[in-house]
């Protein structure tokens, strides 16, 4: 199996790949999305990560209640993150993808297996959105709360994979050469 995103770049254009949605991650998300948290998480029920993790109608009810009045704020923060959610998952993949291929590698397998699911945060992640969207605009419901925490746990769990292989392939690649 192939890694993803590697296909045609050469490695001083997977670096400059690398390198350029790095940054755009680190704008988009301390620079919009993060901003936009510090907002809500004033009003003292948490940011939205609080209603990616509600787990029920009640509990995100209770949120949106809190957070009455911040609702262009909230859409406004999800829509920030449906842009987020294209370069995220790419630096991720990007990075297993290139560590996989990396010489010393002795972990290159699970790499390339890694890479590929790091992309499967994109659909998660615009799924928690677009349900995120809908609570905000139609009140909360025990499917959308449900739908929500279900695909960030998923996607959390991903990036933690990801971070993980990074961490435990990158030290371990480097104690190989």
């Amino acid at each position: 199996m192939n890694a993803p995103l590697l296909a045609f770049l050469t490695w001083p254009q997977r670096w400059l790949l690398l390198a350029v949605l790095l940054a755009l991650s680190a704008l988009l998300l301390f620079g919009r999305i993060a901003s936009l948290d510090e907002f809500i998480k004033a009003r003292g029920e948490g940011g939205i990560m609080a209603l990616q993790f509600a787990g029920s109608a009640a509990r995100a009810a209770h949120l949106l209640v809190a957070w009455r009045g911040l609702e262009d704020l909230l859409r406004s923060q999800t829509r920030w993150d449906f842009l987020f959610l294209l370069v995220y998952p790419a630096v991720l993949s990007l990075a297993c993808a290139m560590l996989a291929e990396a010489r010393g590698n002795p972990l290159p397998t699970i790499g390339i297996f890694v890479a590929w699911l790091a992309l499967a945060a994109i659909p998660l992640d615009a799924i928690e959105n677009l349900a995120t969207l809908r609570m905000i605009d139609h009140g909360a419901s025990e499917p959308l709360a449900r739908w929500i925490t279900v695909c960030a746990t998923m996607k959390f769990a991903i990036v933690l994979t990801a971070a993980g292989y990074l961490l435990v392939a990158g030290i371990a690649t480097l104690f190989q050469r």
